[in-house]
C-alpha cells in the first residue's frame, strides 16, 4: 500500500479519475451524458440567418450572459454581428434592446459593437473595473480587419476596446478561448493546434498557452514563423486524436472551462469532427471538407494532462431535436442549484453544407447532475475502492452517489495502515440505498467519523451497482 498522504481538507473530490485510489476491484470510470434540453438562443432576428459557432456563455454574479455571432445568408462573415443575450435560469434567454449598434436604420436591437470574431469573453478578477471583461483572439488572416485579433477589454461586456496585441497570426478559423486560472494565478488560453497523423496528414488538435500577459509572446516558439501559419510546434499540443480514434477524425472546438464547483477539475467538451469519404460527399458540388460532428468529454486535474475516460458521445446527434447533425461546444458553463448547464451550437447541416452559409444554427442547453460528468462505477456484482492515506478537515463524510434501487453500499474508515477503526467498519455502516447529491455516511445512525480532523485515514468503499461521483468531508453543521 502507498504511504504518501493526500490532504483533502474540506475540498470536494470528483471521481473524474481514480487518482485517489490505492487499489480497486470491480470499479471502472464512466462518462455520464447530460440531458439534452431545448433551444436557448434561436434565430428570431432579421440579421440571424446563420448562427456561427464562436459563442460564449458565462456566469456573472448569478446572471447568465451570452455573446454569439450571426450573419446574413449569402453575405457570410462580411455581414457578421455579435448579439448579446442574458438569463437567470440558463434555460430561458432574453435579447435586450441595447441601442448600441445601428443596422438598417434601427438601433432597437441586442447587437454589440465588434470584438475579435474568433474569441471568447471572460471575467478577469485581477483587472481594474474598466478592464473587467476581456476577450482574446488569434487569426491566420493576413488582414483580419480593424477588430481581427488581440486583447480587448470592457467595463460592462458590451463595448470592447483594444488593449494590445502580440502580433502572432496563428490558430485558424475556430474559437480561441482564454481565461484567468485562479489555481495557478495566470492567464490560460487554448487554440486550434495540429498534430501529426502517421500518414503525414495534420489533424486538428488543441494547443495550450499560459502567460502573465496576453499581449506577450512568452512561451511561443516562433523559429518557423515564416513557414508555418498553423500551431504545430509553437506551443504544446495537450489534446489530440490517437490510435483509438478513427483516422479521419479531428478535434474541432474544445470549449475548455475550469469547473466552478471544485478547485482541481477542468472540463473540455470537444467537438469531434468525423470526415466523410469522397463517395459520401456526392451531394456537394464539388466534394469538399465535410462530415458530422458530436461532442466528447475530456477531463483534467491541471488543464495540461487530459484524459477521455470513455469516448462515447457526451452530446450526440439527436434524431428528433432541432438541428443536430453537427454540434459545436459553446465555451462556458452555468451552475444553477444542483444542476450544471452546458451549451452547444447545433446544426441540421453537415460541415460542408454549413460552409455554404445556409441558414441554420441554434444554441441548445443541456443539464447535468451536479458533479456528474464522470463517475466511478461499481459492478453489479460488487466492487471495492480503497483510498490512499488522506487527511481531512471535518467530522463527517458526504457522498454524491447513485445506488438507485438495485444498488447498495457501505463505507469503512481505516487507519493509515489499513486497519479498520472500531465502530466504523463495513459491518457498522448503515446501508446506502437510493440516489443522493449529498448523503452523509452513518455508522449505527452516527455520522461522526470517529477520528479527529487531520488524522491520516483510508476509506474503504464497498458498493454494488452504484455510481460514485464525488466525496467531501464536512463539519457537523453542514
Amino acid at each position: 500500500m502507498e504511504t504518501d498522504t493526500t490532504d483533502l481538507g474540506s475540498r470536494k473530490h470528483l471521481f473524474i479519475d481514480l487518482s485517489l485510489a490505492d487499489r480497486t476491484s470491480g470499479v471502472t470510470l464512466g462518462v455520464n451524458p447530460p440531458r439534452l434540453g431545448g433551444i436557448a438562443i434561436g434565430r428570431d432576428r432579421a440579421w440571424e440567418h446563420h448562427i456561427h459557432f464562436q459563442n460564449t456563455v458565462l456566469d456573472d454574479n448569478g446572471l447568465g450572459r451570452c455573446w454569439y455571432l450571426a450573419s446574413i445568408i449569402r453575405r457570410g462573415l462580411q455581414s457578421a454581428h455579435f448579439g448579446y443575450a442574458e438569463s437567470e435560469d440558463g434555460r430561458h434567454w432574453r435579447k435586450p434592446n441595447l441601442g448600441l449598434v445601428e443596422l438598417n436604420g434601427r438601433r432597437d436591437m441586442n447587437l454589440i459593437p465588434p470584438k475579435p470574431k474568433r474569441s471568447n469573453v471572460f471575467i478577469d478578477p485581477t483587472a481594474p473595473p474598466a478592464e473587467r471583461y476581456k476577450t482574446f483572439g488569434l487569426s491566420l488572416e493576413d488582414d483580419p480587419g480593424d477588430v481581427g485579433y488581440g486583447v480587448f477589454t470592457s467595463p460592462d461586456g458590451y463595448v470592447f476596446h483594444e488593449l494590445g496585441c502580440n502580433g502572432i497570426r496563428r490558430a485558424g478559423d475556430t474559437q480561441n478561448m482564454a481565461f484567468w486560472d485562479d489555481r495557478i494565478k495566470r492567464y490560460v488560453a487554448y487554440f486550434r493546434g495540429f498534430s501529426h497523423h502517421p500518414n503525414g496528414r495534420l489533424r486538428r488538435a488543441v494547443a495550450r498557452w499560459e502567460s502573465d500577459d496576453l499581449t506577450s509572446r512568452d512561451g511561443w516558439d516562433l523559429s518557423n514563423e515564416e513557414s508555418e501559419r498553423h500551431i504545430v510546434d509553437q506551443l504544446p499540443i495537450v489534446i489530440a486524436c490517437d490510435d483509438d480514434d478513427p483516422p479521419d477524425m479531428d478535434i474541432y472546438t474544445p470549449s475548455v472551462v475550469k469547473y466552478p464547483a471544485a478547485d482541481d477539475v477542468y472540463l473540455a467538451t470537444m467537438s469531434m469532427y468525423h470526415h466523410f469519404t469522397p463517395d459520401e460527399m456526392d451531394d456537394t458540388d464539388p466534394p469538399r471538407n465535410d462530415g458530422l460532428m458530436d461532442i466528447q468529454l475530456a477531463v483534467s486535474r491541471d488543464g495540461i494532462s487530459w484524459d477521455r475516460p470513455d469516448r462515447r458521445p457526451y452530446v450526440g446527434i439527436d434524431a428528433e431535436g432541432p438541428g443536430q447533425r453537427m454540434c459545436y461546444a459553446v465555451q462556458g458553463i452555468l451552475v444553477r442549484g444542483d444542476t450544471v448547464l452546458q451549451y452547444h451550437t447545433a446544426y441540421d447541416q453537415s460541415h460542408g453544407h454549413k460552409r455554404q452559409n445556409n441558414p441554420g444554427g441554434v444554441i441548445r442547453w443541456t443539464e447535468q447532475r451536479l458533479d456528474g460528468f464522470v463517475s466511478a462505477n461499481f459492478a453489479y456484482t460488487g466492487g471495492e475502492l480503497v483510498t490512499r492515506p488522506i487527511t481531512f478537515d471535518g467530522s463527517k463524510l458526504i457522498l454524491n452517489v447513485d445506488a438507485s434501487a438495485s444498488g447498495e453500499g457501505r463505507v469503512e474508515i481505516q487507519d493509515a495502515h489499513g486497519r479498520p477503526i472500531q465502530g466504523r467498519t463495513l459491518a457498522d455502516c448503515d446501508r446506502i440505498l437510493g440516489n443522493y447529491l449529498r448523503h452523509p455516511v452513518t455508522w449505527g445512525g452516527d455520522s461522526n467519523l470517529g477520528v479527529p480532523p487531520n488524522t491520516p485515514i483510508r476509506l474503504r468503499l464497498a458498493l454494488r451497482s452504484t455510481r460514485l461521483f464525488a466525496l467531501q468531508f464536512a463539519r457537523a453543521s453542514v
